[in-house]
């Protein structure tokens, strides 16, 4: 099943739907682009309908929908049959780093570090104390994996308020591999290495500069990304696109031209840019956005 068309028309089975109400639950006034999508197979959906899917429906799986890989929906959200996973994510819903964990739990480092990146079984001390450091978690959650992760109720409040400060400060002298090049990106910093759940495990968080891209992107929000296949983009869609010559955030569009690609923004005053299909070195899928509100 190649065309994302032919996936949309599955999903709306599976839901039990038809086209009209699935265009109502996304938020669409009638059925027409749903309809256009699904009857015409060469015909890509804006970013705009595939986040308002995915937004509605949260265990869809976007990898599904928009490459076909995998299922068509995901496991339920926090959960971790393995326990050394169970704990690795905690720090990832606090938005916490490996040290602030240890500092938390009154351990050293080099002890999480053997279960984190050793696979070593974590100790039974090791587990109650996650459990009295983080009174928000359900301790069957971590000892069992029994669902729901949180026993309270405190969606949110659980993330200290100076997180997003701490995501958007930049390392220190070098991303890892693949990354290196980000350092360039002309209207998007590095801002985190990070893993966020709620937007299916994304590599990497990235603070948006420069007004090129507004109003879908403001500056000083963070988008996330996911390092995908060069050769696997779809139109209108929102990346990083990297090559020898440019690092920049711009929507794919279809220039007509035989290797060729346009680079779009979203602002009416600058270029687009024209690049070689051959030359794009690598992609990074934008697939969601913390966007900040100032007072």
């Amino acid at each position: 099943m190649s065309q994302i068309g032919e996936r949309i028309a599955l999903l709306i089975k599976e839901l039990g739907l038809n086209k009209d109400s699935f265009s109502k639950e996304i938020g669409l006034k009638n059925n027409s682009t749903i309809t256009n999508i699904i009857n015409n197979p060469d015909r890509s959906p804006s970013y705009d309908v595939i986040f308002r899917i995915v937004l509605r429906w949260d265990l869809l799986n976007i990898r599904w929908l928009i490459a076909g890989q995998g299922e068509m929906f995901s496991i339920a959200e926090d959960s971790f049959p393995n326990i050394n996973d169970r704990l690795s994510h905690i720090s990832r819903k606090y938005a916490i780093t490996l040290a602030e964990t240890a500092e938390r739990l009154n351990v050293k480092e080099e002890e999480l570090r053997k279960f984190f990146y050793e696979n070593e079984a974590p100790s039974t001390e090791l587990i109650k104390k996650y459990i009295e450091s983080f009174p928000e978690l359900n301790p069957d959650w971590v000892r069992y994996n029994h669902l729901p992760m949180m026993s309270k109720s405190t969606a949110g409040d659980y993330i200290s308020p100076d997180t997003l400060n701490k995501m958007i400060k930049t390392f220190g002298e070098r991303l890892p591999g693949e990354f290196e090049a980000l350092f360039n990106c002309k209207n998007a910093r590095p801002a985190h290495i990070v893993r966020i759940e709620s937007f299916l495990e994304c590599d990497i968080a990235l603070e948006v500069f420069g007004d090129e891209m507004l109003p879908e992107f403001i500056p000083g929000e963070i988008i996330l990304c996911d390092l995908v296949n060069k050769n696997a983009y779809i139109y209108d869609l929102p990346y990083i696109v990297i090559t020898d010559k440019l690092n920049i955030l711009r929507y794919i569009k279809d220039s007509r031209k035989p290797d060729t690609l346009l680079l779009v923004p979203s602002d009416e005053k600058t270029n687009a840019i024209e690049t070689k299909r051959s030359d794009i070195i690598q992609l990074f899928l934008v697939k969601g956005k913390i966007r900040r509100f100032y007072s």
